[in-house]
């Protein structure tokens, strides 16, 4: 009998002891971001750490939200799937929040925070190609590579022949493609093309000034009616009033393109 009782002792601490874990790393408070490689955005260093603008932009707000932040690479085209699955609580990453996918305004499938930064999406060809492109007609008929479900491939969809538009899962890899001549632009964010274009490996790429698109700007998007929209946008005032916001920005060249505004329309 006392052999059952130990048993059954046994079995019960141990159910408490699984309990007990299991509500711990339910109360852990983790921001989970979706983000692709975006150069000074957010990308790996040499040991694999996240860095970059928006990375330390997030660790910022998670420290003032009492929340751990980490990041998630994610395939852009799945960036909505990624949400409101919950594999990700946000996507922090060059989003631009005053654009359509498929028709639809991004701001009536998710909530999105304040807005941060201005950007803009801007054609890139091969610098020996400049001449060919001197304005938004002659993109028409011509071979574009664009990342999935991004501005740029909406853009790219209005001028030129929907069979010739070759997808990518991040805008990183677009320049790889016009650089290799397998097709005949691109269509990025400008942050990212000024960055890239006329340096290293992507020397012999230029942006197509002779073709400007509508100003955008970034913002944070969350699932519908997520509770942490509210809290993001709080840290996010926070870290403008104190600087800290600011400081980021000149750290990462990007001090004229920041923006705080509470409207994205």
């Amino acid at each position: 009998m006392k052999k059952v009782l130990a048993m059954i002792l046994a079995v019960m601490l141990l159910v408490v002891a699984f309990a007990g874990c299991t509500a711990k790393d339910e109360s852990k408070d983790v921001l989970t971001c979706g983000v692709t490689i975006f150069e000074k955005m957010n990308e790996k260093d040499a040991n694999g750490n996240w860095t970059g603008f928006e990375t330390e932009f997030a660790q910022a707000v998670g420290e003032i939200i009492g929340m751990e932040v980490e990041f998630q690479e994610i395939d852009w085209g799945q960036k909505y799937n990624e949400l409101n699955s919950g594999a990700i609580d946000c996507v922090w990453n060059g989003f631009t929040a005053n654009s359509s996918d498929d028709g639809v305004k991004r701001s009536d499938l998710v909530d999105f925070s304040y807005g941060y930064m201005l950007n803009q999406q801007c054609v890139v060809v091969k610098a020996d190609n400049l001449d060919n492109f001197k304005s938004e007609a002659d993109l028409a008929g011509k071979t574009a590579c664009v990342e999935g479900g991004s501005a740029g491939a909406s853009y790219a969809e209005s001028v030129t022949d929907k069979d010739k538009i070759f997808s990518t899962p991040a805008q990183i890899n677009a320049f790889t493609e016009v650089k290799s001549g397998a097709v005949d632009f691109i269509v990025v964010d400008i942050l990212l093309a000024q960055n890239i274009c006329g340096e290293a490996d992507y020397a012999d790429l230029a942006i197509v000034d002779a073709i400007e698109l509508d100003s955008e700007i970034y913002a944070v998007g969350f699932k519908k009616g997520s509770e942490l929209t509210a809290k993001v946008n709080a840290a996010i005032k926070e870290l403008e009033a104190n600087g800290k916001l600011m400081e980021l920005a000149e750290k990462y060249g990007f001090e004229n393109v920041l923006k705080v505004t509470e409207t994205i329309e």
